[in-house]
């Protein structure tokens, strides 16, 4: 008989400790901080994407040849999505300046069975694109600012990510020193135009949508803003 009355007192006390833990873990619950909650998981958290800024490419493609940049991929993005509405394209191509293949291409003409080495474009790219006829051009995208561009010695094809006219000694201020030769190429006109550091030249205002090939004496990382 006494033994049975001592297994329920036991039974009891382990009933009345178990009472206690649980409610002492509620209240502490409560009382616990935002952050431990998120690294234990007991709580959800919201995470913000922050989509860049609308920003459409709209200009003209001269017949023949123009060397051209996007601005408005705001991301890599796949070839069709930049240049497939282009009704007159003939080719384009991309200048790969530490590739073993320096050129790369893509020609709309070519049968379906030859291999196209051009595939995605981006903001940081200059493109020389072939037309059969003039065309305007529209493509809506996105502004990422700011942009940084490596350079490797020698001749790079680069592009213009931004939506801004800058002269040229304030648009190469981050290269200053590490380049010998700025030139691009005005469809319009048919004539190239270039700039030398301290010494100026035809080619005094950087502007958007084109492509500019950079003789760098130096690798270095241009920063666009």
């Amino acid at each position: 008989m006494n033994k049975n009355i001592r297994k329920t007192e036991e039974i009891l006390i382990i009933i009345s400790v178990l009472l206690i833990l649980t409610l002492t873990f509620i209240v502490f619950e409560k009382t616990l901080p935002d952050s431990f909650q998120k690294i234990t998981g007991r709580a959800m958290t919201t995470v913000n994407v922050t989509l860049p800024p609308p920003e459409n490419c709209t200009f003209t493609l001269q017949s023949g040849w123009n060397l051209v940049s996007f601005f408005c991929i705001s991301n890599m993005a796949e070839l069709n999505d930049v240049v497939g509405n282009i009704t007159e394209l003939e080719a384009i191509f991309e200048y790969q300046e530490e590739s073993s293949d320096l050129w790369k291409s893509y020609n709309p003409s070519l049968p379906s069975f030859v291999i196209q080495d051009l595939e995605m474009m981006t903001r940081t790219e200059g493109y020389w694109i072939r037309m059969d006829a003039s065309e305007n051009y529209n493509f809506e995208g996105g502004l990422r600012l700011p942009t940084s561009i490596s350079l490797v010695s020698g001749w790079n094809l680069a592009g213009y990510p931004t939506n801004e006219n800058k002269t040229a000694t304030t648009a190469f201020t981050t290269i200053q020193g590490n380049f010998e030769e700025v030139r691009t190429y005005n469809a319009s006109t048919d004539v190239y135009v270039s700039y030398v550091p301290g010494v100026g030249g035809a080619l005094a205002t950087i502007q958007p949508y084109y492509g500019y090939w950079i003789n760098a004496n130096a690798s270095d990382v241009w920063v666009v803003d």
